[in-house]
């Protein structure tokens, strides 16, 4: 099992579950854990009349509805499952208690996400270097990825970021991914979200093409097998 903590205080949904979906196009089991403030996914996929637990959506399991990683344990064991039964658990993290240290300390992945907004780069620093302590034994410097979304203009660098984030006790691995954002990228997330769907073909070729990076320097698979999934994903209608 990989564990890929996506953490931030942006909204990151769709990222997420195009990366899922480039996941399960390569027959990978996916399990996406909502531990968002406002609980958004049930609204995305389209079960807000059930009692919403886990719920296959897009060929991945979206868990909603937890109030930490032990309740979902706790209900998955009931259920006959256990989060080792997922090649990949990846969670949509904003709540600060959601995760206990052990599985901040035993991630596969971490990975800070962030957009340019005054609030979320204000709240974010405060909120990450909060969590480190928390999570983290005293001194020690986790290893994390940084994504941007919804980059929609390149007048701001990614240095620019540096002062809000780079007197944080971590260690950056890699050069910031930059996901960028336009007007189509933005109408099919709301397509998606009004279909109940996650198409991929309509997005812009920058968005695909950084969005294969994010995937490829977590994985590590090589440019033949993530391009292969792409395509896969594209054609894949839910």
């Amino acid at each position: 099992m990989n564990t890929w903590i996506f953490a931030g205080l942006c909204d990151k949904s769709e990222t997420l579950m195009y990366v899922c979906k480039i996941l399960v196009s390569s027959n990978y089991s996916v399990l996406l854990v909502d531990a968002t403030d406002k609980r958004k996914y049930p609204f995305y996929i389209g079960q807000l009349d059930e009692q919403l637990l886990i719920t296959e959506f897009a060929g991945f399991d979206v868990a909603c509805g937890f109030d930490d990683v032990v309740s979902l344990n706790a209900y998955l064991q009931i259920t006959g499952s256990s989060l080792e039964n997922y090649d990949y658990v990846i969670y949509d993290l904003e709540l600060p208690d959601f995760c206990p240290p052990r599985v901040w300390r035993e991630a596969s992945a971490l990975v800070w996400v962030t957009d340019y907004e005054i609030w979320t780069l204000e709240k974010g620093s405060m909120w990450l270097q909060e969590a480190v302590k928390r999570n983290f034994a005293e001194g020690t410097e986790p290893e994390m990825f940084k994504l941007i979304v919804r980059a929609v203009d390149e007048w701001y660098a990614t240095s620019y970021l540096d002062g809000y984030f780079n007197h944080l006790p971590v260690c950056w691995k890699e050069e910031p991914i930059v996901i960028p954002w336009n007007e189509l990228d933005l109408s099919l997330k709301l397509r998606n979200e009004h279909t109940k769907r996650v198409q991929m073909k309509p997005l812009t070729r920058g968005f695909k093409k950084n969005l294969c990076q994010l995937v490829q320097m977590i994985t590590e698979w090589d440019q033949k097998q993530i391009n292969r999934a792409l395509r896969v994903a594209e054609r894949r209608k839910a």
